[in-house]
């Protein structure tokens, strides 16, 4: 294996989840006001769900379609922005009605995989990263394997960070950590729908 290779691949995935877009704010909205076992059934019944079929799938795909993802994204790419940006505008709706009713922000399998799905960051890096993973000249299948394996390693240990980070939030900001929640959300989302209109301009 091509050492070098494999610890870009590391980095990648670092600076890729590091950055606290839509998926880390949904997950540290709903467990903010779990407890520990609630965390861990989230943990074991969503995110790790979710991880380990839509992304794994994403990550598959970036290697071994590569120049058919590029080109598909290129093309239609617009169209994740719109339905992604409109998706994140519902999960802040989520998050500003979950705190009136004094409640956890609730996500499902579903609302995790629609975010992953209709995210424009994933579908820009992936192919980022799959060119990288190439690099480790192992064979299609198995520099996949490698790449999708470390997505799921690291994604799962920042699941952790920032569950630590949300409760944190809660315990300094108290009832306006779910309003800082549903500002960055709406931010986000406004962001992708500024940029979803110069991408057809």
């Amino acid at each position: 294996m091509n050492l070098e290779a494999f610890n870009k691949i590391l980095l990648f995935w670092l600076i890729f989840y590091i950055t606290p877009g839509p998926v880390w704010l949904a997950v540290m909205a709903t467990t903010a006001k779990q407890n520990t076992k609630q965390i861990i059934t989230f943990f074991l019944k969503v995110f790790l769900m979710v991880s380990g079929t839509i992304q794994l799938f994403q990550a598959f795909s970036s290697v071994i379609f590569i120049e058919f993802v590029t080109k598909v994204f290129g093309e239609i790419g617009f169209i994740f922005y719109f339905f992604g940006s409109g998706y994140i505008f519902y999960l802040a709706f989520k998050a500003i009605k979950a705190q009136q009713s004094e409640l956890s922000l609730e996500l499902s399998f579903m609302n995790l995989a629609i975010i992953m799905l209709l995210s424009p960051k994933i579908w820009i890096l992936f192919p980022s990263g799959a060119v990288i993973a190439n690099e480790l000249n192992l064979g299609l299948i198995l520099n996949a394997s490698v790449y999708a394996g470390v997505m799921f390693l690291v994604s799962s240990l920042l699941f952790f960070f920032y569950v630590i980070v949300g409760k944190i939030g809660q315990r300094v900001l108290k009832d306006n950590f779910s309003y800082l929640v549903f500002l960055l959300l709406s931010g986000f989302g406004l962001f992708l729908f500024i940029e979803g209109i110069r991408v057809i301009l």
